[in-house]
């Protein structure tokens, strides 16, 4: 199958669900935990970033991370024991997101202006479909050094939802479906009030771990979160599209579907946004092109049209279809790490690694 990303399975407790990741990605996750320093350093030049003060910064996470999800906290020391590492290094690749707050002005980085930028999310309601069935997806945008990690996760449960997760080899979830018919996406924003808290793998996790969406809903809003995100989910014939900061949420309102990007739109949230974290106007070009596609095609939107939509070039290289600057090395190039299109009740997504206009969209199913 060309351009297949590989599929685990994992069952068994949570410790043994992560010996198996850990044992049959070993050298992927062992090679992304020698090199990621690079990436933060080469991105954060001004904090002239080490690994040691990095994965201090994540420590201050553990204790809410036990206390959250103590669970999830094992399946990493079953990942760390599998892979042949200390469990240290499964902490510090579990925060990568959370570790991009620390490039915003105000919360310890210098930005790279002509670099950064990131993901796109769509949440399309069954009334808004040619089929009458919900879908929801993303692009995922990320230093171009990710996409080989790309991994997925069939998990089996033995008293919850069975779970398909897309991920990064050694990270124990990016966005995924469960067997109870919820999906979830996310995009970055960065909040000024980012702390120590529990960091968003462990939250998708456990949203993705709910049998039913409210619960979903909740793992979200009402964890003690470490920063600041957009969450997208679809279920039950309902959606939520919830902005989030550390200590903070609101839910915006969806009329049929809605797409985000990297910056707030709540009018509780602006408050929270971290100013000229973002020095272009990137974001706000992606949002508009997904909302006037998604409204063009009220009603006839089928999955292959939202394919299409994760292939746009508009405001290209900073574009929905996201590709770095010529010369860029990949360690710096913000690129689209995989494009996404779930079905949630019917237990699929197909996912594209890399640039969706350059690679195939293939199926995995529960």
């Amino acid at each position: 199958m060309p351009n297949a990303i590989p599929v685990i399975t994992l069952a068994g407790t949570p410790y043994e669900r992560g010996c198996i990741l850990g044992t049959k990605m070993k050298q992927s996750i062992r090679e992304f935990a020698d090199t990621v320093t690079a990436v933060h350093r080469e991105n954060n030049a001004w904090l002239k970033a080490s690994r040691d003060p990095l994965i201090a910064f994540c420590k201050r996470n553990l204790g809410f991370l036990e206390k959250h999800s103590p669970e999830l906290v094992e399946e990493m020391r079953g990942i760390a024991d599998g892979a042949m590492l200390t469990f240290d290094d499964i902490l510090y690749l579990n925060t990568f997101l959370e570790l991009e707050d620390l490039r915003a002005p105000g919360l310890g980085g210098s930005i790279l202006p002509d670099a950064l930028w990131g993901c796109t999310t769509f949440n399309v309601t069954s009334e808004a479909t040619a089929d009458g069935r919900a879908y929801i997806g993303q692009t995922y945008d990320m230093e171009k050094y990710y996409e080989k990690y790309l991994c997925v996760l069939r998990i089996r449960e033995d008293n919850g939802p069975d779970q398909l997760i897309l991920t990064f080899a050694g990270i124990l979830g990016l966005c995924g479906i469960n067997a109870a018919g919820i999906g979830a996406v996310i995009n970055k924003v960065v909040a000024t009030d980012a702390r120590p808290g529990v960091i968003y793998p462990f939250i998708m996790r456990k949203a993705l771990a709910a049998q039913r969406i409210g619960d979903a809903l909740g793992a979200i809003i009402y964890a003690p979160r470490a920063s600041g995100l957009n969450y997208q989910l679809a279920g039950s014939d309902v959606a939520f599209c919830a902005e989030t900061s550390a200590a903070w949420y609101e839910l915006l309102e969806i009329d049929g579907s809605i797409a985000h990007t990297n910056h707030y739109l709540g009018r509780t949230m602006r408050r929270f946004e971290t100013a000229n974290w973002l020095s272009h106007g990137g974001t706000m070009v992606r949002l508009q092109v997904a909302t006037n596609f998604l409204k063009k095609h009220r009603g006839a939107i089928t999955p292959e049209m939202l394919k299409e939509l994760t292939r746009n070039h508009t405001n290209h290289p900073r574009c929905i279809c996201a590709h770095g600057f010529p010369g860029e090395s990949e360690n710096t190039a913000f690129h689209t790490s995989f494009g996404v299109v779930m079905d949630p009740e019917a237990g699929w997504f197909e996912a594209c690694p890399g640039n969706p206009c350059e690679n195939e969209y293939q199926r995995y199913t529960l």
